[in-house]
């Protein structure tokens, strides 16, 4: 689902003004993933002591796995790998591949507890030509286990979350014309074990007849194992929202003046913003060389209840600058540098309250991290890039959620010999 919502900001000179939007969108599948992985690759052919190093390259992977799987059950994770380039000096006839991928299994951000490996169906006959790719049939499935009886070093337990990192990556030679082939392979390595390719949380099980009563002791025996009965404890969280809401930054310019008292002959301007729709960059008069004003855009909040792995962007975009006798000045001629951070204990503001108040009993611990502010000195020329979000993830909550603060000063640039007027723009802030 979509929503949008827009707010509007006067932003006057001058005049200036901001308006805001809000959108949600659409979940995606937390338990697949493309990743861009560098592997070294290598040729090797035992039979004929020959080694090809095939060097580095980025190569995409994508995994996938259930985003939920029961305590004690197995995962199927599906992994697909792309040709590569072998670059021999040789070609190879009736060759015969199949993939043999390994994936590491770690928790959340842990170390590797334990690796296991998929084999894949071996590919048709075919001719690999001098400099040509290696490849066999994907995807293949590779199953986690995810009991100490069936080969993990421990039992998983509800609420555990699995990562699954790529390994070492073959493509194994099942046959060949020539029988020294077989057997060999193209071995990929990766050079970094950060990033995973698809993760599942464990589920608990539910017993499928949960007992309301039994025995524990019959006459005056004493001892034994006793007896017991099952309570299903269950609890249901809502999705919540993304929201923005603008607070009133009073900071006041500097390379201009509170013209808020004159009249005529052009109405001035307040140098400092008086609510949180209005950007007031005060009163000049016009320059013999371009002038430049700094003012502040209203602070931001955006906050993040939405319950899963999902980013976000703030962005904004300004219409020109006109009077209400038809004078202009471009829209190129306003700039901003913002920052973006998590909201502190002190610093994190109650969308749904009427007036700025701090979130009650606020831990920010708990806010995920990700967040970038745009760069600075950015012309509204074009879109301008307050905050962007990406899908890091908590790792107490396990999700994208968080309380953020975005501000941004602005430099207004006033061309030399400007109309005498005042002037006003519009500017939208979307976030997404």
């Amino acid at each position: 689902m979509k929503r949008s919502v827009s707010r509007r900001i006067g932003v006057v000179m001058v005049g200036l003004l901001a308006a805001t939007g809000l959108s949600m969108s659409s979940a995606q599948q937390a338990g697949a993933a493309t990743i861009s992985v560098p592997f070294v690759c290598a040729f090797n052919a035992p039979s004929l002591a020959a080694s090809y190093d095939l060097g580095i390259t980025n190569y995409s992977v994508t995994m996938t796995a259930p985003e939920v799987s029961d305590a004690g059950s197995a995962i199927s994770v599906t992994y697909d790998f792309p040709s590569v380039n072998a670059s021999l000096p040789f070609a190879i006839t009736g060759a015969q591949v199949r993939a043999e991928p390994t994936i590491d299994i770690r928790k959340q951000s842990g170390s590797a507890l334990f690796n296991a490996t998929g084999t894949g169906a071996t590919g048709s006959s075919t001719t690999i030509s001098i400099g040509g790719s290696v490849s066999a049939p994907m995807p293949v499935t590779i199953n986690v286990p995810t009991t100490t009886g069936a080969g993990a070093p421990t039992t998983f337990v509800a609420g555990d979350k699995l990562e699954f990192v790529p390994a070492l990556f073959k493509y194994t030679f099942v046959a060949a014309d020539d029988a020294n082939l077989v057997g060999a392979q193209v071995a990929c390595t990766p050079q970094t074990s950060t990033s995973y390719g698809a993760r599942t949380t464990i589920a608990g099980v539910v017993p499928a007849s949960p007992s309301s009563n039994c025995i524990a002791q019959t006459g005056d025996t004493t001892g034994g194992a006793g007896c017991a009965t099952d309570q299903i404890v269950r609890l249901s969280v809502l999705q919540g929202q993304l929201t923005q809401r603008t607070y009133t930054n009073s900071t006041s310019t500097s390379g201009s003046t509170d013209g808020s008292g004159t009249t005529t002959p052009v109405l001035g301007t307040s140098n400092a913003n008086n609510n949180a729709t209005s950007v007031n960059l005060g009163t000049i008069t016009s320059p013999l060389a371009p002038a430049p004003i700094s003012g502040t855009l209203n602070d931001i909040t955006v906050s993040d209840t939405r319950g899963g792995s999902y980013g976000w962007s703030l962005t904004a975009t300004l219409t020109n600058f006109t009077s209400a006798t038809g004078k202009s000045m471009a829209k190129s001629t306003l700039t901003a540098t913002p920052g973006c951070a998590t909201a502190t204990n002190i610093t994190a503001w109650d969308y749904s309250a009427p007036s700025k108040t701090v979130i009650s009993g606020f831990d920010s611990s708990l806010v995920a991290p990700g967040q970038a502010a745009g760069s600075s000195a950015q012309s509204f020329s074009g879109t301008v890039s307050l905050c962007t979000k990406n899908t890091d993830e908590n790792l107490t909550t396990g999700t994208t959620g968080g309380v953020y603060n975005v501000t941004s000063a602005l430099t207004l640039t006033v061309p030399a010999f400007q109309s005498a007027d005042r002037y006003t723009a519009t500017m939208t802030i979307t976030l997404a």
